[in-house]
């Protein structure tokens, strides 16, 4: 539950969230300082469009270098509901990239069928209909994750295994009952379909039910490992926090995968107020390539730490695949200059306060970096570490928190400008009575040698809303080796996409092409009805150079400074200003990708020209100037 409290300094905001739920390498490229930048935010009238949002058509094929690519489709969103899930991820050795994610009820067998859609010719076609992983005939899969297990010397894609997990209902479909671990070629053959029950689906002897092993999923050579938990609550607060860390092994003679569970425990302290646990539901998990070395990073409060009136990381890590855990020295965020600058810029108690572990990933020297929300502790009070400052108008400062040669550090990777939607806010923004709400879906990947970190998220342009229900898509890429992180791309402004991209999963590996890197990115339909079918698509053409910028860029604007726009957001009519001669095309798209109106102007020298939205209702649309030399788009709110 959020609660905002309004602090009397004009920059800053206090959110609570429920708890329960070699040297250091200097950052170089973008500023390590997070920028106090006060930006100003205009309400949107409510949106116009109801019900289910369709896949726009491009309006400029030829100059956009984004596009995208339908998938598959799945009876509702819950499917990709989890941002933590594997819901996506790639294979460099047989150029396999897989989505998974449960039927949409085709074949007449139910929404717990679970299929893997995967393509091998970099994303542009898919095939949704080979890889059927489980089938709901009697216990339907709920909340997927995919791995890929790739026999060693392998190179085709016939040959590279789906390996998928996730939570399975009753046969009645009545409520949770154990788990189902599934693993099939991507040829339709070999398939292995494992389901366990809570009752003998346990860790660390008996009584720990392994629920929902759906979390932070990977492949690690013929190892594989996934999250399950045996979290304990009184109905309101979580009361207890048991991790089950599910690890696989492949057993080449069966053509199959072992499973062992195992527990582990956070050492959080004991609220002396509530009787609970002080922390975070569910913590990161990174394995290395040897499957044997990996990290749990939880975050809550610890005991051993030598300031435990905030929440911060407790770090655990393994040498033997899982089997068992040792915590690692307690974390001193005082030593690390960027977060107790943080917390000094926006704490009244002089504490960061951490949120939970949004992903996670090793570098290239094997180091653990994983991002979170860092914000300001608002309060010493021990029933209050849940709340904490940020500036207002912005939704929270998210930063790379990693180990070097000597202990920690971290850098800030961006600022999250809009708000969470949560369902009211939705209700608002899309007039519909049943919707769920969403994060901005912070996730990381890397290289296939680690050399190169790359971030993705979603975030509104702030004129439209101080929500985050028109979001665009971001991503950001880090060099290991010289500490540089480079500026962000926003892959869909200004493209047919603009403002229009939701419940965005990003793979954990992005394909080194030689000086340039493929990202892979899904993002599904908004049905702003809850339990209503959605559309699932790639994002062709996202290429970053080694400057971290798209290779061919998404946005063609050889008539900015040719015309400008304004106002905006407006009520009824938009002005042009051309300062060029010419014949302009004007058209205009609503969120649906249709054009809702188009005109050609003429200008001879420089001119003025009025358009009318008078019979337009309230929304967002795209306005995409073009001519002989060129074209520009550019995002208009009616209000």
């Amino acid at each position: 539950m959020r609660k905002i409290l309004l602090l009397s300094a004009a920059l800053l905001i206090s959110v609570g969230i429920m708890a329960q739920n070699a040297a250091p390498k200097k950052v170089t490229g973008v500023s390590n300082k997070y920028q106090k930048v006060q930006t100003t935010k205009l309400m949107h009238g409510n949106e116009s469009t109801q019900g289910h949002i369709l896949k726009p058509t491009p309006t400029n094929k030829d100059a956009q270098a984004i596009s995208k690519v339908m998938i598959g489709s799945s009876y509702n969103i819950y499917t990709a509901l989890v941002s933590e899930s594997a819901g996506l991820t790639a294979n460099p050795e047989t150029g396999v990239i897989a989505m998974v994610h449960r039927s949409n009820k085709s074949d007449g067998s139910g929404s717990g069928n679970i299929y893997v859609s995967f393509s091998s010719d970099q994303g542009f076609t898919w095939d949704s209909t080979t890889v059927k992983t489980w089938s709901a005939t009697t216990y339907p899969g709920r909340y997927p994750g995919v791995a890929i297990y790739n026999p060693t010397g392998n190179t085709t894609a016939a040959s590279a295994f789906a390996v998928t997990t996730g939570p399975i209902l009753t046969s009645a479909g009545s409520g949770w009952t154990g788990n189902y671990f599934t693993s099939m070629q991507f040829d339709g053959s070999n398939g292995n379909f494992q389901n366990t029950f809570h009752e003998e689906d346990t860790a660390g002897g008996t009584g720990n039910l392994n629920n929902m092993a759906r979390i932070h999923l990977q492949a690690r050579g013929n190892k594989f490992f996934v999250l399950g938990d045996d979290n304990k609550d009184d109905g309101t607060y979580y009361t207890n926090f048991n991790t089950i860390v599910n690890a696989g092994t492949w057993d080449a003679t069966g053509d199959s995968i072992i499973w062992a569970r195992y527990l582990h425990t956070p050492d959080y302290i004991v609220n002396s107020s509530s009787g609970n646990e002080d922390g975070y539901s569910n913590p990161g998990l990174v394995m290395a390539d040897d499957g044997l070395t990996g990290y749990l990073v939880y975050i809550g409060r610890d005991g051993d730490a030598t300031d435990n009136l905030t929440f911060q990381p407790l770090i655990y890590k393994t040498t033997d695949g899982g089997a068992n855990w040792t915590k690692q020295a307690a974390f001193d965020w005082s030593a690390i200059t960027v977060i107790s600058d943080l917390a000094s810029d926006l704490s009244g108690v002089g504490r960061p306060s951490f949120g939970s572990v949004k992903d996670i990933t090793l570098d290239e020297d094997g180091y653990v970096h994983f991002i979170s929300y860092i914000n300001g502790a608002y309060s010493d009070n021990v029933d209050s570490l849940g709340y904490y400052n940020v500036y207002s108008l912005w939704n929270g400062i998210v930063c790379d928190v990693h180990q070097t040669a000597t202990g920690w550090d971290a850098f800030v990777v961006d600022t999250v400008y809009t708000a969470d939607p949560d369902e009211t806010t939705t209700l608002i923004s899309t007039g519909t009575a049943d919707a769920l709400s969403w994060d901005e879906r912070f996730q990381m990947s890397t290289t296939p040698d680690r050399s190169k970190i790359f971030y993705a998220w979603m975030d509104t342009d702030t004129i439209l809303s101080p929500d985050n229900v028109y979001p665009d898509i971001y991503v950001k890429m880090y060099d290991v080796a010289t500490a540089t992180l480079y500026d962000k791309v926003n892959l869909t402004q200004g493209t047919t996409y603009d403002a229009n991209n939701y419940w965005m999963y990003f793979s954990d590996v992005t394909f080194d092409l030689t000086n340039s890197y493929q990202l892979h990115i899904t993002t599904s339909d908004l049905n702003t009805n809850d339990a209503g079918p959605v559309n699932h698509y790639y994002m062709t053409g996202v290429i970053l150079d080694e400057t971290g910028q798209l290779t061919t860029g998404v946005e063609d604007y050889t008539l900015q400074g040719v015309v400008s726009l304004y106002p905006n957001p407006t009520s009824d009519n938009i002005n042009l200003s051309f300062n060029e001669s010419g014949e302009y095309n004007v058209a205009i798209y609503n969120t649906l990708g249709s054009i809702v109106s188009n005109e050609v102007i003429s200008v001879n020298g420089t001119s003025i020209q009025t358009i009318s939205l008078e019979n337009l209702p309230m929304g967002v649309y795209m306005v995409e100037i073009s001519n002989d030399n060129g074209s520009m788009t550019q995002k208009v709110v009616k209000n």
